[in-house]
């Protein structure tokens, strides 16, 4: 990843809809990265309050998932969530 936003050069602070994620990711583990808004992948990786996993298994396809990171954590503690 670049490091870059995917549309513009600022990164804006985590919006709810971020946060919700963070939560999933906090409550029920890692999640397959379809299923995560890809604005929300590069935010979060960006931040890096998530980071990607490599599927635990070889199947079709290159699986990725999503997990939370310590920062991930910091950031739903200092949001109140």
């Amino acid at each position: 990843m670049n490091g870059l936003p995917l549309n513009g050069e600022k990164t804006h602070p985590l919006s709810e809809h971020a946060l919700g994620v963070l939560r999933r990711l906090r409550d029920r583990g890692p999640v397959e990265a379809y299923q995560i808004n890809p604005g929300v992948r590069n935010r979060l990786t960006r931040g890096p309050e998530a980071e990607w996993l490599a599927a635990p298994f070889r199947g079709p396809g290159d699986r990725q998932y999503y997990c939370i990171t310590k920062a991930g954590r910091a950031a739903l503690e200092s949001s109140g969530g």
